[in-house]
């Protein structure tokens, strides 16, 4: 694993717990409590950010055979 995908997995890891650790917990509590409507921005961004790593870890990787 080279120095440039070790560093996009500690951000992707950060992204993982500000997302499923604070953000989405946090609108789910809201919208329970009443206070605002349901948090469908996170539908698409719990979804899509798994899917966004995976891929760019693999461009990265791709990037690197080739060099």
């Amino acid at each position: 694993m080279s120095k440039k995908e070790k560093r996009w997995r500690r951000v992707y890891l950060f992204l993982y717990i500000l997302i499923y650790g604070m953000v989405a917990p946090l609108s789910l509590i809201l919208f329970f409590a009443g206070e605002e409507s349901f948090p469908f921005f996170i539908i698409p961004v719990v979804i899509a950010l798994p899917v966004m790593k995976q891929n760019h870890i693999q461009k990265i990787r791709e990037k690197e055979m080739s060099v």
